[in-house]
């Protein structure tokens, strides 16, 4: 593990293998941890980065104003790139995740390469009555974050599907900094990036699970307005999709970094 420092803020990350850069953002209250099988299998032939972000894993303290968040979170691992002499790399970002990568491709657009983006958002729109139902429940679920014994719980009958996810989830709720969570979690209810989103001309690659047809139908909203994007739907998988559908995932990834030429 390693720290990259500057002024009062520390940020801790993974930094294995060698060739170009591919960076992975990990999903609400995790931590580089749930790249697990991302970082064993990419490190072979590239330069693997997971950061935790600020406010995550073993990262500085993440205070101040909503609205603030990921561009601070952005702006973090723009200066960390600096630091590492990185001028571009691709990223992938899963669920919290993606919506980092549309905020720093969109705030940091040269120095992304491309992205892959899996079981994520563009924007918190209340686009009919699913859409309310899902917001209104994020709303009233947010106490739970200072819960984890129940979420944990949760969390263990909801991936019984899915060993790994069910073993990083555990995780990650067991370590989970709720006051931080939650200030992340009310960020990216904020969010619109989707009118943005015909800016980003780099190559992009959408991954979504099957499981929850919403998160389709979020996932087709944002691809849907990225110029040569593509959008593809993994059978038998849930967020996050690198672990529920590890195979095919790292399959797909490595596919789309090859066809891209990185």
């Amino acid at each position: 593990m390693k720290v990259y420092n500057e002024k009062d803020v520390s940020i801790h990350y993974i930094d294995e293998g060698e060739g170009k850069p591919l960076f992975f953002i990990h999903g609400l209250g995790a931590d580089h941890c749930m790249f697990e099988p991302q970082i064993d299998f990419f490190s072979q032939e590239y330069r693997v980065i997971c950061p935790d972000l600020r406010g995550n894993g073993e990262s500085s303290e993440l205070a101040g104003p909503v609205r603030t968040v990921l561009d601070r979170q952005c702006d973090d691992i723009a200066h960390m790139m600096d630091a590492l002499h990185i001028d571009r790399a691709m990223f992938a970002g899963v669920s919290y995740g993606g919506v980092f990568c549309f905020h720093f491709a969109l705030r940091y657009p040269e120095r992304v390469a491309g992205m892959i983006v899996a079981d994520s958002f563009s924007d918190a729109r209340i686009v009919g009555v699913k859409e309310l139902g899902i917001m209104a429940s994020i709303y009233l679920s947010l106490p739970l974050f200072y819960m984890p014994k129940l979420l944990k719980a949760g969390v263990i009958s909801q991936y019984k599907r899915w060993p790994l996810a069910r073993k990083h989830m555990v995780r990650a709720f067991e370590n989970l900094r709720s006051r931080e969570v939650v200030l992340q979690r009310l960020a990216i209810n904020k969010v619109n990036h989707t009118p943005d989103l015909g800016k980003i001309w780099c190559p992009v690659l959408g991954l979504v699970g099957d499981d929850v047809k919403l998160m389709i139908k979020y996932m087709r909203r944002a691809m849907d307005r990225i110029p040569g994007s593509e959008l593809i739907v993994l059978k038998d998988s849930f967020d996050p999709s690198n672990l529920c559908a590890a195979d095919r995932y790292n399959a797909l990834a490595a596919g789309f970094l090859r066809d891209n030429g990185w």
